[in-house]
C-alpha cells in the first residue's frame, strides 16, 4: 500500500511540474490514439451488461484536458502522418470509439462538440443493423445474472463451476474465447446456447443500447469519421481467410451502402485471444482500400508505422492516470 501511494504521489508531482510534457518535446514525433467504447452517466448501472463504459464526468474531463493541453486531430491526419510523415501538431491525439453504442451519440457527441474534438466511430454492423447487443455483452450478462451452479462449454465439453465471482469470470472468459473464433450464425447459436443453458433471457433490443443508422449518419454529418468494425465482432486472427474477408469487406460494403460514401477506416475487434491481426488480415484490409486500421496494442504512432496496424491506448477514468498514460505513451514508455 505504501509503495502504491508513493507511486501515485510521484506521478502527481511530475504532472504538476510538467516534466513529462517537457520530455515529450524531445521524443520522436508521434501521435496517440485513444480507445473508448461506451460513455454513460454511471457505469455501475450497466457494468453487469457492458463492462466497457466510462462515466460522462470522466469523459468530459478527458476531453477538456485534450482541448487545453494537447492537440486533438482526426484519424485521417494520424494515418497520413504514419504513411508519409506528414507533419502533425505537437502532442497530437485522436479519439476513437468501438462498437456503435447509442450513448456515443447521446452522451459523447455533445461533449466532443463542446470542445471541438473530432472522433472516429467504428461500427459493429450486425449489432447496429439489427439492434442487437454485442455478443460479448450478452455473454457477460448471462454469467453475471445466472443462478445456475455450473456451465458446460458445448464446444470444448469442459465444465465450469459458477459458485464464486472468480469462477464465473473464468467461465465467462472461456466462453468469450470460444465465441471469438466464430462468426455469424454459428456465433449467435453458441451465445444463444449459453443463455439457454444458464436459463437467462437475452437482453432485448428495445433496451436501445446500439445506435440507429440515422444516428450513425448524423455523426458523419457532424464532421466525424465512421469506420468499420466487422459484422459480428470475432477475433479475425482466429477465423478462416474466407470468414475474415467476409467480416472485413462485408462490414465495409454494408456501411458504404448506409452512408452513401467510401468507408476508409477499420478497427480490429479484440473480444478475447491473442493476437488480433495477422499478415492475412493485413492483406485483406489493404486489398479493401482502407487508409487505416487500428489495434488494441498499446503504444504511440510514429512516422513510418504501417497505417493498417496503428496502436491505441485505453482510457482510465481517473484524470491523473489518463494524463500520465498519455504523457508516457508520447515518450514511448508504458504507464
Amino acid at each position: 500500500m505504501l509503495v502504491s501511494k508513493t507511486k501515485s504521489w510521484v506521478k502527481k508531482a511530475l504532472l504538476r511540474t510538467s516534466v513529462l510534457g517537457a520530455a515529450a518535446r524531445f521524443a520522436p514525433p508521434g501521435a496517440v490514439v485513444l480507445m473508448y467504447h461506451s460513455i454513460v452517466e454511471d457505469p455501475r448501472a450497466t457494468d453487469h451488461i457492458l463492462g466497457v463504459s466510462r462515466d460522462r464526468a470522466s469523459f468530459a474531463a478527458h476531453m477538456e484536458t485534450l482541448a487545453r493541453h494537447f492537440s486533438p486531430v482526426s484519424l485521417d491526419e494520424v494515418a497520413q502522418f504514419a504513411k508519409s510523415g506528414r507533419q502533425l501538431p505537437q502532442r497530437a491525439v485522436a479519439v476513437t470509439f468501438d462498437d456503435g453504442f447509442a450513448d456515443n451519440y447521446d452522451v459523447a457527441l455533445p461533449i466532443l462538440e463542446r470542445y471541438g474534438i473530432p472522433a472516429t466511430f467504428y461500427i459493429m454492423v450486425d449489432a447496429v443493423a439489427n439492434g442487437w447487443l454485442p455478443w460479448y455483452c450478452r455473454v457477460r450478462f448471462a454469467f453475471n445474472t445466472t443462478r445456475k451452479p455450473q456451465w458446460e462449454n458445448q464446444e470444448t465439453k469442459r465444465n465450469y463451476q459458477l459458485d464464486s465471482p472468480e469462477l464465473r469470470t473464468t467461465a465467462m472468459t472461456a466462453a468469450w474465447e470460444t465465441a471469438a473464433r466464430l462468426t455469424g450464425s454459428l456465433q449467435l447459436d453458441f451465445v444463444s446456447g449459453i443463455e439457454k443453458s444458464l436459463e437467462i433471457e437475452p437482453v432485448a433490443a428495445p433496451h436501445g443500447f446500439m445506435m440507429s443508422w440515422e444516428q450513425v449518419r448524423s455523426l458523419r454529418k457532424a464532421g466525424h469519421i465512421v469506420g468499420a468494425h466487422t459484422l459480428s465482432h470475432p477475433n479475425l486472427a482466429h477465423v478462416s481467410e474466407y470468414e475474415a474477408r467476409s467480416e472485413i469487406i462485408g462490414s465495409q460494403k454494408r456501411l458504404e451502402m448506409e452512408m452513401g460514401e467510401p468507408v476508409e477506416h477499420f478497427s480490429y475487434p479484440h473480444p478475447a485471444l491473442n493476437p488480433q491481426w495477422s499478415n492475412q488480415t493485413l492483406n485483406i484490409t489493404r486489398e479493401a482500400g482502407f487508409k487505416s486500421a487500428v489495434l488494441t496494442t498499446r503504444g504511440p504512432v510514429r512516422a513510418g508505422d504501417d497505417p493498417l496496424a496503428l496502436r491505441r491506448i485505453g482510457t482510465p477514468a481517473n484524470l491523473d492516470q489518463f494524463t500520465w498514460n498519455l504523457q508516457c505513451t508520447f515518450l514511448g514508455r508504458s504507464s
